[in-house]
């Protein structure tokens, strides 16, 4: 099964370089949010949903994003989906890559999805690690909420555990005509963390260093988190063809 990406920007901020690489200063880098469509299965669906609520993420963000999130209300993912031409209803799937509000936290906004988990990261929340995550995806259990380990579950789409920036931190790779996609999370968050063997600030070298090692093994084309370098290596918004 090959499939089609349509890459949506979010929003964007500006966030302190200690937490991008480990160069342990206050100056910052350009970050894009981005929504992902994933295209030519039976159905649509997603990677990550982008923040619900903005104004709620920025105060929670604001010592190491200073100025916060800026989004346009055309940025909003139900208005970025809709532009699209997805209807909210008829996603079928929802891949999050971990869970932190910019990739999770529109959880409410696909009431037929199944919210595809690390099923880790999971289990660290019933943990009480994160709690108020564990009731946010509770609501969702069992009917629409699948825990995932490395493993297949779409036809042309598998997950696989990273770790490094958090425990529920997984992979999404996705066949294209162009190749496997590989989606990073917050484990890569630009380019530069993945081709300079740079891991990223807010984390364990080493741990990132091996998740890095694993995306390189499976990807063709990987798209890191939050570069907007992304639309200028694919600036149609779109990774292969359905049709090829």
């Amino acid at each position: 099964m090959k499939y089609k990406i349509r890459i949506l920007k979010n929003g964007e901020c500006r966030v302190r370089n200690y937490i991008t690489y480990t160069d342990g200063n206050d100056d910052t880098s350009l970050f894009y949010l981005y929504v992902y469509v994933i295209e030519g299965g039976e159905k649509p669906m997603l990677v990550d949903t982008g923040p619900r609520d903005v104004e709620v993420f920025n105060k929670g963000t604001g010592k190491y994003i200073p100025g916060g999130v800026i989004q346009k209300p055309e940025e909003r993912t139900p208005e970025l989906l809709k532009q699209a031409g997805v209807e909210v209803n008829d996603v079928s799937h929802v891949f999050i890559t971990h869970l932190h509000g910019d990739h999770y936290d529109y959880f409410d906004l696909f009431p037929n999805a199944q919210f595809v988990v690390n099923k880790r990261g999971f289990t660290e929340s019933l943990m009480g690690i994160k709690p108020n995550v564990m009731r946010v995806l509770a609501r969702r259990w069992p009917q629409s909420l699948k825990l995932v380990e490395d493993e297949e579950v779409m036809p042309g789409i598998r997950t696989f555990w990273l770790g490094c920036h958090s425990v529920c931190s997984q992979a999404v790779a996705v066949d294209t005509t162009q190749g496997t996609v590989v989606f990073t999370g917050d484990v890569v968050y630009k380019y530069k963390n993945m081709e300079n063997n740079i891991p990223i600030g807010w984390a364990e070298p080493e741990p990132c260093l091996e998740a890095m090692k694993k995306i390189r093994k499976v990807a063709d084309i990987v798209i890191p988190s939050h570069d907007p370098e992304i639309l200028e290596r694919f600036p149609e918004g779109i990774i292969g063809d359905v049709s090829g």
